[in-house]
C-alpha cells in the first residue's frame, strides 16, 4: 500500500493553532501526572484509568454525533498501531519510566521523539521527508530542549539505567506508531477509532498493572479525581483530537515537534502559576526551540515519486 498524500507541507494559521493547543494542553498534563503520583496514585493504575475513561469519552461524543462507525480494517489498524505503540506502550513506558528518573532528563529524552520519527519516517514516507532546512530545524530544537532544562540537568543525578531506557524506549514507540498509522492509517482518525486507542491501551496497561510487581494503587483522593478529569477531558481529548487532526493535515515528521514546545508550557506553567523566576536559561532555550521549529514548519519538504 502506498503512503496517504500529505495535505500539505507548510504550515498554516490552522496547523499552527493545533500545534499550539496540543502543546498547552499535553504541557499542562505533566502538572496532573506528577500530582496524582505525589498524592499515592501508582504509575500504571493511574494511566488505565485515564486511558479508560478517555475512552469512554471519546464513544459518548462519537455517538452524541451519530459519527459513522469506522471498517473493520480501519479499526484493526487503530486498535493495532494507535492503542499498541502510540498510546499504550508509549505511555506505559513514560509513566514507569519517570520513577527512575528526573524530569530534566525525561524532558531531554522525549525531545527525541521528531529525531526519531524523521528517521523512521525516512523509507515509509517518501512525499513528507524534510529538507535540508527542515533538518536542520530539528536539530536545533533537540538542542533548545536540552538549553532549556540544562538547571535541573546539571543540578540532579541521573537515576538509574532503567529511566532512561524505558522513557527513550516510549519514545521510539510513538515514532513507529505515528509513523505507521500515516502510512496505513486510511485517513484521519475519527472519534471511534480514538475511542478504540484508548480503549485497547486501557486494556494493555490493566494487564501490565497485574502481572508486573509492585501494588498497584489509585487511592479516593480528591486531588486524584480533579488531576484525572484535567487527564481526560483536556490531555487525552482535546489533546489527542487536536493532535491526531494535526498528524492527518501535515504528517508525524511535523505533528511530532510538540515534543519541544511541551517544556516550553512547563516553563510558562511554573512562571504563571507557582510564581518561579525565568532563568536566563530559560529565555535562551525559548528562543532556540522556536528557531528550530520555525525552520522546520516552513521547509518545503523533499517530494519524490515513490
Amino acid at each position: 500500500m502506498s503512503a496517504a498524500a500529505p495535505a500539505g507541507s507548510r504550515f498554516g494559521a490552522v496547523e499552527i493553532g493545533l500545534l499550539a493547543l496540543t502543546s498547552l494542553v499535553w504541557g499542562a498534563a505533566y502538572v496532573a501526572i506528577r500530582q496524582g503520583l505525589l498524592l499515592g496514585a501508582s504509575p500504571l493504575a493511574f494511566a488505565a484509568a485515564r486511558y479508560a475513561l478517555s475512552a469512554a469519552g471519546f464513544a459518548a461524543l462519537a455517538a452524541t454525533r451519530r459519527e459513522a462507525l469506522p471498517s473493520r480494517g480501519a479499526a484493526a489498524i487503530s486498535a493495532v498501531v494507535g492503542g499498541t505503540l502510540v498510546i499504550g506502550l508509549y505511555g506505559g513506558l513514560l509513566y514507569w519510566g519517570e520513577q527512575f528518573t528526573t524530569g530534566g532528563y525525561a524532558a531531554v529524552l522525549a525531545s527525541v521523539a521528531p529525531v526519531l520519527t524523521v528517521g523512521v519516517g525516512f523509507p515509509l514516507l517518501a512525499s513528507e521527508r524534510l529538507g535540508s532546512r527542515g533538518l536542520v530545524g530539528i536539530a536545533i530544537g533537540f538542542a533548545g530542549a536540552a538549553i532549556l532544562v540544562g538547571p535541573e540537568l546539571a543540578g540532579s543525578a541521573l537515576g538509574t539505567w532503567q529511566g532512561p531506557v524505558l522513557v527513550l524506549g516510549a519514545m521510539a514507540s510513538v515514532a513507529v506508531g505515528t509513523v505507521l498509522l500515516r502510512r496505513y492509517g486510511r485517513g484521519r482518525q475519527g472519534l471511534w477509532q480514538l475511542g478504540i486507542q484508548f480503549g485497547v491501551a486501557a486494556g494493555l496497561l490493566s494487564f501490565a498493572g497485574v502481572v508486573l510487581p509492585g501494588p498497584e494503587r489509585l487511592p479516593a483522593v480528591a486531588g486524584i479525581y480533579e488531576a484525572l478529569a484535567v487527564l481526560v477531558l483536556l490531555s487525552s481529548i482535546v489533546g489527542y483530537f487536536a493532535y491526531f487532526a494535526l498528524h492527518h493535515r501535515v504528517g508525524p515528521l511535523r505533528a511530532n515537534l510538540v515534543a519541544y514546545l511541551v517544556p516550553i508550557v512547563g516553563v510558562g506553567i511554573g512562571t504563571g502559576l507557582f510564581g518561579e523566576p525565568v532563568t536566563p536559561w530559560e529565555i535562551g532555550g525559548v528562543a532556540v526551540v522556536l528557531s528550530g521549529v520555525t525552520l522546520v514548519l516552513w521547509d518545503p519538504g523533499r517530494r519524490s515519486g515513490s
